[in-house]
């Protein structure tokens, strides 16, 4: 699949995270960087997305990725620390203390 076709759709609830946890940006500037930073790689895995050191919780149908929340840039793998959390009724703590 070319990734030069790849549409996003960016929820308003992953926008506002995304400027919280990560930087202030207009929702132009943003859909901009996710594009350019699609083709430099990706990781897809049961609806989590990492893109450019930022995770995203996403939906990816045919041409289309819906972002749905940002998790930020961080060291830790969201997808197992998600798990972690939901195993142990735990929660994971975002922002300045995920790195």
């Amino acid at each position: 699949m070319a990734l030069d076709n790849i549409q996003f759709k960016l929820e308003s609830h992953a926008y506002e995270r995304y400027c919280e946890r990560v930087a202030p940006v207009s929702k132009t500037e943003l859909i901009s960087k996710l594009k350019e930073d699609l083709k430099k790689g990706h990781r897809f895995r049961k609806g989590y997305l990492l893109i450019g050191e930022t995770w995203w919780r996403a939906g990816w149908e045919g041409k289309v990725i819906t972002l749905f929340t940002c998790y930020g840039r961080t060291h830790i793998d969201i997808p197992q620390a998600v798990k972690w959390a939901k195993r142990y009724r735990d929660r994971l703590r975002l922002g300045s203390y995920a790195d």
